[in-house]
């Protein structure tokens, strides 16, 4: 007799209170990491080039930054905190057998991963879209690294994105989309802790994605956490887990509400459209 629902809510429970979560190897985006590897064989491209596509993938991008501040690669301690510096850093090659080995690892999961397919791809979506905003809010209204900031957006859910991987294993979750979204949301914390701290990434992003979750209510924006929670509340892209959770409080879709001046927030929306719709078009295309 196969799991109930509970059972296996449960059960998954169990594997992100464990001490250790292994290798992390789960589908994000499989099409971002054959972009990767095109790029990569590119004899042309540059590396400012290179480092709009790594961007792209999440759990790349991630380990690109944390083999940029290895020891081996990083002598001097001088700690890399986004993307562009990290690609420069570690160069052609050891990206190419990173993303090689993402893909190997991602088409290998598809099949079991089929099950969560489009809440991964409305989930990817969402990152995206924030990802976007949140640069475009750091650079416009804050003295914050902008590009560090936008790679703390594209790994902002990377702990959810972990949490569907697992819930593949459990066909009965994965049968009850409310109790799915519900596990999930209550897991994402710990798993976003979890899965941040294994990739070993700087603190400073990690306390950005850790503490995005809530509004601090400080103005102006004066730290990545706050600008990655307004861009989460103003994206167009709504998160798929929050739908599905009753038990969720949207996060209100009004700068008012958030206290920020609605007019210099939505001026700065309205004259960086084309900014935000060509990094969107840069991640997800």
């Amino acid at each position: 007799m196969g799991q109930t629902v509970y059972e296996a809510a449960e059960a998954l429970r169990r594997v992100v209170s464990s001490a250790s979560i292994g290798e992390l190897s789960f589908p994000t985006s499989l099409d971002a990491s054959r972009r990767v590897l095109k790029a990569v064989e590119n004899p042309d491209i540059g590396m400012a080039d290179l480092a709009k596509i790594v961007v792209a993938e999440p759990l790349l991008s991630a380990k690109v930054i944390r083999l940029a501040n290895s020891v081996a690669l990083n002598p001097s301690n001088l700690v890399v905190r986004d993307v562009r510096q990290a690609v420069v850093r570690v160069g052609m090659e050891p990206i190419k057998a990173l993303a090689m080995t993402l893909i190997m690892d991602q088409l290998r999961q598809t099949q079991r991963h089929s099950g969560c397919r489009e809440l991964s791809n409305r989930l990817w979506e969402r990152s995206v879209h924030v990802a976007a905003l949140s640069y475009v809010l750091a650079r416009k209204l804050t003295r914050l690294n902008a590009d560090e900031v936008m790679f703390a957006g594209v790994v902002r859910d990377l702990g959810r994105f972990y949490l569907l991987a697992r819930a593949a294993e459990y066909p009965a979750l994965l049968e009850d989309q409310t109790m799915l979204a519900e596990t999930i949301n209550d897991l994402a914390d710990r798993a976003a802790a979890m899965v941040l701290n294994e990739l070993d990434l700087p603190s400073t992003v990690v306390d950005a994605v850790m503490s995005s979750r809530r509004f601090s209510g400080t103005l102006p924006l004066a730290n990545a956490g706050d600008v990655l929670f307004v861009a989460a509340a103003l994206s167009p892209r709504r998160d798929p887990f929050d739908e599905l959770d009753p038990r969720a409080v949207p996060a209100s879709e009004s700068a008012a509400s958030l206290g920020l001046d609605q007019t210099t927030v939505s001026e700065v929306i309205a004259a960086s459209g084309d900014e935000i719709y060509s990094i969107v078009i840069a991640l997800d295309s």
